[in-house]
């Protein structure tokens, strides 16, 4: 009981990767690297709306019984040391599976106008997830969400310190956080070339940064760990807007 019990908090949390303003930066920073005719396109498809705009769509229909199906595509589970291709497909499909179903759609000439939207709602979302470290999780502790934690005197887990607690911190909104993250960060034009796979073993490989939380915190571990852990992450909201970007130029020019 336990065990489905955590399951199902599983399935609740990792909908929301990054939380409204990460997934709003990797949206924003998207659009501003689309080229000029993709971007009429994208305006077309999305009815006037922007990659921002529709970032979050995906967690919004968590609450659509219609939608229920789209849970495990937010998410994949690869245990330590093992490859993606060594992982036992999911009948259900995963996050890699998505954004791989969803590209093909919004490429196809015979998908139809609404089919479009979903699919590039959906890829906004989900290369956003890809680069949210937890989200290419392990099982056994469900992508940290079965990690609780106190973050300045409130109850949480380490999924959700990834997905909103340290992008809060910076009390910025999602077009200032974007616009910080482009200064300071700078983006590096290889990024744009990286494969799916390469994607998923970034975020694999960030586990020993991610796990490195004192096992007694002391008060204001959270500083320490802030420290320690938000250049990595601002870095990954930039890659995936850069990829995203990418993505959509190459599947909509």
């Amino acid at each position: 009981m336990k065990f489905i019990c955590a399951l199902t908090l599983f399935a609740l949390n990792s909908a929301y990767a990054w939380g409204p303003i990460g997934h709003r930066v990797v949206g924003e920073i998207a659009q501003k690297r689309l080229k000029p005719e993709v971007a009429k396109t994208v305006h077309q498809i999305l009815e006037g709306q922007s990659l921002a705009d529709v970032s979050n769509w995906a967690d919004l229909i968590r609450s659509d019984p219609a939608w229920k199906k789209a849970s495990p595509w937010h998410y994949v589970s690869i245990e330590d040391k093992q490859k993606y291709k060594d992982t036992p497909p999911v009948k259900e499909g995963d996050v890699i599976w998505a954004v791989e179903h969803f590209s093909e759609t919004l490429k196809s000439k015979q998908s139809s106008a609404s089919d479009k939207k979903v699919a590039l709602s959906f890829l906004v979302h989900f290369v956003g997830d890809l680069h949210q470290p937890l989200h290419v999780g392990r099982k056994t502790d469900l992508g940290g969400n079965t990690i609780a934690l106190r973050w300045f005197g409130k109850k949480t887990n380490l999924h959700e310190v990834w997905d909103e607690k340290i992008i809060e911190l910076e009390q910025l909104s999602f077009t200032e956080y974007a616009a910080f993250i482009e200064r300071s960060v700078g983006a590096n034009e290889s990024w744009e070339k990286d494969p799916l796979m390469t994607w998923i073993e970034e975020s694999q490989a960030l586990r020993p940064l991610v796990y490195d939380f004192p096992q007694k915190p002391a008060r204001y571990w959270e500083y320490e760990y802030r420290f320690k852990t938000h250049k990595i992450l601002n870095e990954r909201l930039l890659k995936a807007g850069a990829r995203l970007a990418a993505l959509l130029n190459g599947l909509l020019l």
